[in-house]
C-alpha cells in the first residue's frame, strides 16, 4: 500500500512501538522559575491516539508544562520525560520536529504571506537547507489545505482572513508537518462561539480520522469534557489530578482546582458545568 495514500499523515512515527499505550511518559517532574517553584515531582501519562487537555486556573502550570513537553522548557535534574520510550533530552530539535507539531496561541507570519505559503512552512522538518520543493511536499501541502476545508483560500493573504479562519491556518501548518502528536495552546481563545465549533470539530476529526494524539490546552471546562479523552488537572499547589471527564465531573474536585463553586449537570446525556450567580 502507498503510504501517502489519503492523507500523507502517520499514525505512528517510524520505530514506534505502538503496542505501548502511551507515548509520553512523565516521571518525578521537577521544574521552577527563579523564586518561583511551579511542579514538584508530579507524574503522569499521556496515551497514543488520545485527546488530551492540560486544565486548571490561571498560574497553575499549564503553558509551563505545555513548553516542558514540547522541549521549549528544560526540566530540573532529577525529572524524566520519555517520548516513545526515549529520554526527551536525547532528542535533537530537528527529531522532535518530527514527532510533534505546536500551534501556538499567538504566531506571526509575513504581512503579505498567502495561506498555501504559510502551511508550506509545516514542511521545514523534512527539508534540507535551500532544497526545493518535492512531489512530496506539494502533496502534503494540498491535503493539508483539503483536510482543513482551506482548498478555496489557498492564495488568499492571511491577513485578509478572519481570526477563526487563521487559526485552520495554523493548524494546516502544523498537519502539513505530518507527526503523529499535536500540541495545541489554547485554540479557541479570542474567537466567537462559531469558530470555536468549528476548531474543534477539526481537532476531533484530526483524532479521528488521522490517528493524532492531541495535546491541547483549554480554558473553558464544558469544551475540555466534550472534546477530550484525558484530562490532566493542575491543582494551585503545583500537583495534579488526571482521570476520564466522566471520572473529574466532581464538584469537590472541580472546587479545588478553580477555587470556584461549580456544578456538574447533564443536558441530553452531556456533561455540563455552570457557575450559579
Amino acid at each position: 500500500m502507498d503510504k501517502r495514500s489519503k492523507t500523507h499523515i502517520p499514525k505512528d512515527g517510524a520505530g514506534v512501538d505502538t503496542l505501548h499505550p502511551s507515548i509520553f511518559e512523565v516521571r518525578d517532574l521537577n521544574f521552577a522559575y527563579p523564586g518561583e517553584p511551579v511542579f514538584d515531582g508530579i507524574s503522569f501519562d499521556i496515551k497514543r491516539g488520545k485527546i488530551t487537555a492540560l486544565m486548571g486556573a490561571n498560574g497553575s502550570g499549564k503553558s509551563t508544562l505545555f513548553k516542558l513537553l514540547t522541549k521549549n522548557l528544560k526540566p530540573q535534574t532529577g525529572s524524566h520525560i520519555k517520548l516513545d520510550g526515549r529520554d526527551l533530552t536525547s532528542y535533537r530539535l530537528s527529531e522532535i520536529a518530527k514527532k510533534l507539531a505546536v500551534v501556538w496561541q499567538n504566531n506571526i507570519a509575513p504581512h503579505d504571506i498567502t495561506v498555501q505559503d504559510l502551511v508550506a512552512y509545516g514542511r521545514v522538518p523534512h527539508k534540507k537547507a535551500f532544497q526545493s520543493m518535492t512531489h512530496d511536499d506539494e502533496a502534503a501541502i494540498a491535503e493539508a489545505l483539503k483536510f482543513c476545508d482551506l482548498e478555496s483560500f489557498a492564495q488568499r493573504p492571511l491577513r485578509e482572513m478572519s481570526g477563526g479562519q487563521q487559526q485552520r491556518v495554523w493548524i494546516a501548518m502544523g498537519l502539513a508537518q505530518q507527526t503523529p502528536i499535536m500540541f495545541l495552546d489554547e485554540p479557541t481563545t479570542f474567537l466567537d462561539v462559531h469558530y470555536q465549533v468549528m476548531v474543534l470539530r477539526l481537532i476531533r476529526k484530526l483524532n479521528r480520522e488521522l490517528g493524532l494524539t492531541v495535546v491541547i490546552i483549554l480554558h473553558d471546562i464544558n469544551q475540555s469534557f466534550e472534546l477530550c479523552d484525558e484530562l490532566i488537572a493542575l491543582r494551585p499547589d503545583g500537583s495534579l489530578i488526571q482521570g476520564s471527564p466522566q471520572a473529574l465531573a466532581d464538584e469537590n474536585f472541580l472546587h479545588e482546582i478553580y477555587k470556584t463553586d461549580l456544578r456538574v449537570g447533564q443536558v441530553e446525556g452531556k456533561l455540563l458545568v455552570h457557575a450559579p450567580l
